[in-house]
């Protein structure tokens, strides 16, 4: 096999591994959204919620993406609502 052969299959690997990296399969064969868009557009929402939180990002980030997970078909402004309600209904029950 030549050096150009090897190189060209190597980078095939490469990025099949990213593809596999990025589009990983939930256990029911639908796509696991990316971290990208995980912004929602209306920033006053973000605001909110860190708020909520104390100022803990990390936490935010996982309970956004948990909710993508439950709904993939929803926008990003949706999914910072969703954990603001849910905050705000469970410290009140």
């Amino acid at each position: 096999m030549t050096g150009a052969a090897i190189a060209i299959g190597l980078g095939f690997c490469l990025l099949f591994l990213a593809w596999m990296q990025r589009y990983q399969l939930n256990t029911d064969g639908r796509s696991k959204p990316s971290n990208r868009n995980i912004r929602p557009q209306h920033l006053h929402l973000e605001r909110k919620l860190l708020k909520l939180l104390g100022g803990k990002q990390k936490i935010a980030t996982r309970l956004i993406q948990q909710s993508r997970l439950k709904h993939p078909d929803k926008s990003a402004d949706w999914h910072w609502e969703k954990a603001i309600y849910d905050l705000e209904r469970d410290r009140w029950r």
